[in-house]
């Protein structure tokens, strides 16, 4: 999708981006991600996943 502006270091098949996260958000995140001990990129990539398939995207 983007990686025409990959650098030679980076993953094929993804890309990384950098999001701002409000405070009580994030929060509420760390605290359901410790009860299944998940990282928090896993934990956001499901979530999106959910969310697309909710919207039958995926």
């Amino acid at each position: 999708m983007q990686g025409k502006n990959k650098k030679s270091f980076e993953r094929l098949g993804s890309t990384r981006k950098q999001i701002r996260f409000e405070d009580d958000l994030l929060s509420k995140i760390d605290e359901d991600r410790a009860k299944t001990n998940q990282a928090f990129s896993e934990w956001v990539k499901e979530a999106c996943k959910q969310k697309l398939h909710k919207n039958q995207k995926i």
